[in-house]
């Protein structure tokens, strides 16, 4: 039964974890080549990154302070990134399916920025968790928006509007 179980949990972990992943500084811009998903079949899209924020830190405790040291990135999963057949190049979805990958990499660097700044407790893991639970829910509402805005790309001009604004905001956080 234990064996059994064991088995299981492996499998389970093989297949909801991406084998491959890469990190915006390895590979910051996107061909068609790194979808390499299975669209779902009731995908009403024709494309989708699947993409977030990572971190990971060290702490060290010396008395009543806290040093910490942190390690920031976002990440891109290219067997959850998916796109239909398309019967021709179509380098503007690929522009909006890019700019998918540009937020996460800003919300990557406000992430890093926010943890800069942040002073550590003797409570820094409930405290790091929750600034990136806002950071991540940020990222996510932005997603979302952006989708929204440019209809999934389709709105031109607004999708120029957002490359615009990420591109603005890249310089900021550079």
């Amino acid at each position: 039964m234990r064996w059994s179980l064991l088995l299981i949990s492996v499998l389970w972990t093989t297949l909801l974890v991406p084998d491959k992943k890469f990190t915006f500084q390895e590979k910051p811009v996107l061909t068609w080549d790194d979808f390499m998903g299975t669209p779902p079949v009731d995908a009403h899209h024709a494309a989708s990154v699947n993409s977030g924020i990572a971190y990971g830190y060290s702490a060290k405790r010396t008395r009543d302070q806290v040093t910490i040291e942190f390690d920031v990135r976002s990440e891109f999963y290219p067997q959850l990134s998916w796109k239909k057949d398309l019967l021709e190049d179509d380098a503007q979805l690929l522009r909006h399916e890019q700019l998918h990958w540009n937020i996460s990499e800003l919300h990557a660097r406000i992430l890093k920025r926010a943890f800069d700044n942040y002073n550590p407790t003797q409570n820094y893991k409930v405290e790091i968790l929750g600034i990136f639970k806002r950071v991540e829910s940020n990222r996510q509402t932005m997603q979302a928006r952006y989708d929204k805005e440019t209809n999934h790309g389709l709105i031109l001009s607004k999708q120029r509007e957002w490359e615009t604004y990420i591109s603005q905001e890249f310089f900021k956080t550079s």
